[in-house]
């Protein structure tokens, strides 16, 4: 397996870096709207659109490989309710591999379980208690409790900052080293609403102070899993939207990046994209930060 990801990546980089051709490879799928949860700021889960079926995930997993992606994540709504029939995510996952996908990762909100055979399972926290059902609701405990007894190898935590959860940052990540939460970092993003701009999103001005704050933490030797690279240019707004490289599908079809509509990308906050931008750039710290969840 190492020896077929070195023959794709290789040439891949040349084409990406020396050539200019940002070819595809990370796939995601929202394979459900469904949602147990009703955070604020979300408006694309619990929409009554049917979740995707085995033979369209399956179908849409080769079709996906076949163009050349490599890399695919698995999302929500929450993935951990989706079933059809006899198959489940675990089904999912497996026939992922079995397609020839280099990894899998899984976003999740962390309360429905995390028994996942996904090579990285992303959870949603976003601050201490507090902080969290600002967003969440009040759920902190049942996720808290379910990294730390999960069995899982290797967990991650998604960070959404918005108006509500800026403040709670620092406290967060310092909660995380001092209590030795059994996850490899924090990644942030800005909330980006795919359905427009509302009272929640930050603006770029207010950015700036933020993503200082982030650089600081880096700075600190806390668990920001943001590369310096991939904040410096998340905070100048310096990198092209719509990159080809990642993709995502849900029910109704696919999208380049994700599933905003495309007025809401001069505000887009979602830190991979500028994590992707700056290995491109062949940047050592957003290089070396990949090597984290890849």
């Amino acid at each position: 397996m190492l020896w077929h990801r070195i023959r794709f990546y290789a040439p891949f980089a040349w084409r990406l870096v020396v050539l200019g051709r940002p070819e595809p490879l990370v796939y995601g799928i929202a394979i459900t709207d469904r949602c147990n949860l009703s955070c604020c700021g979300c408006h694309v889960a619990t929409t009554g659109r049917p979740d995707m079926t085995w033979d369209h995930l399956v179908a849409s997993m080769e079709n996906a490989w076949s163009r050349g992606f490599r890399e695919l994540y698995l999302s929500g709504g929450e993935p951990m309710l989706w079933c059809d029939g006899k198959y489940t995510l675990k089904d999912v996952i497996t026939e992922a591999r079995r397609i020839g996908f280099f990894h899998v990762h899984v976003y999740t909100n962390g309360t429905l379980g995390l028994d996942a055979s996904a090579d990285l399972v992303w959870v949603s926290m976003d601050g201490l208690p507090g902080t969290f059902e600002l967003r969440r609701g009040d759920h902190f405990y049942q996720v808290e409790t379910g990294v730390r007894e999960g069995k899982h190898p290797k967990f991650a935590i998604i960070y959404v900052i918005d108006r509500n959860t800026a403040s709670g940052i620092e406290q967060f990540l310092r909660w995380v080293q001092e209590t030795r939460f059994p996850v490899i970092g924090v990644m942030f993003y800005f909330h980006t609403p795919y359905y427009g701009r509302d009272e929640l999103l930050l603006d770029a001005e207010e950015r700036v102070p933020i993503i200082d704050r982030l650089l600081r933490c880096i700075r600190q030797g806390l668990p920001v899993m943001n590369s310096r690279a991939g904040l410096l240019v998340l905070k100048s707004g310096d990198w092209p939207r719509r990159v080809s490289v990642a993709y995502v599908k849900n029910i109704d079809g696919e999208s380049v990046c994700c599933r905003a509509s495309d007025n809401i990308c001069p505000d887009c906050g979602y830190a991979t994209i500028t994590e992707i931008a700056e290995s491109r750039r062949l940047r050592p710290s957003a290089l070396l930060g990949a090597l984290r969840y890849w």
